[in-house]
């Protein structure tokens, strides 16, 4: 039946996820609490025990409803369903014949998307001005980073793949990452990467073959991560 078989079932896929997948505890915790979470719910919506083979959508569909009006939001729904969607295909290994039609069916509702919320002029002065008047490295960099991407419109990608070769600082710009037969102009933002490129970048660099513009601590390109920080850390130092 539903009840004893699939409890040990559970015991049974936690030590394979242990001993075969190498699972870090927390992973091993998480599985647990959300398998034994759905088990409870199930067998009370059903009013007692069924065999495994008996899952079928409406219950799975009955336990995400279930989920969504304890206020979980869709990421962690989405996890919970990540681990009955496991658990089910391991079922199938022990020879339970769930339908593998069910575990596919195992989506969450997406999280809406925000909007990104536009900075005013104040805000904005801000977080330009927030790297200040030092020239260490990094703030150098920094400043240069949110300057340029104020002025040139560029997306995260694009800025991260920038190259040392693109910058033209004679003639106060830079090369389109998207397009090489297009360059920007960027008055406003040459003095702040000349600054990094005296005084900040060589200190970054650890290679003198290294090709990209912006470099992180360990003298790499910068990654969007990296830059996201970035704009994280000054954002927050700004009052943003």
């Amino acid at each position: 039946m539903w009840g004893r078989s699939v409890q040990s079932a559970i015991r049974r896929y936690l030590e394979h996820l242990q001993n075969n997948q190498h699972a870090s505890v927390h992973t091993l915790q998480a599985y647990k609490t959300d398998l034994q979470q759905f088990l409870v719910v199930i067998t009370t919506q059903a009013g007692g025990a069924f065999a495994p083979q008996e899952l079928s959508e409406a219950i799975v569909r009955s336990y995400s409803e279930w989920l969504q009006t304890q206020g979980y939001r869709p990421a962690t729904i989405s996890r919970k369903f990540a681990a009955l969607r496991s658990f089910l295909h391991y079922l199938n290994e022990l020879g339970f014949q769930v339908l593998p039609e069910v575990a596919e069916t195992l989506n969450a509702p997406h999280e809406p998307r925000k909007l990104p919320r536009m900075l005013d002029r104040a805000e904005l002065n801000r977080l330009l001005e927030a790297p200040g008047s030092s020239h260490s490295p990094g703030h150098l960099r920094d400043a240069a980073i949110l300057a340029l991407l104020y002025e040139s419109g560029f997306r995260a990608t694009e800025l991260v793949e920038l190259r040392l070769a693109d910058v033209e600082l004679s003639q106060a710009r830079i090369q389109h990452p998207s397009n090489e037969l297009e360059s920007v102009a960027i008055p406003e933002t040459i003095r702040a990467i000349q600054a990094y490129l005296q005084d900040g970048r060589p200190h970054l660099v650890r290679n003198p073959q290294e090709v990209f513009l912006f470099l992180n601590q360990r003298g790499k390109g910068l990654t969007r991560q990296g830059l996201w920080l970035v704009v994280k850390r000054w954002a927050a130092a700004a009052g943003i």
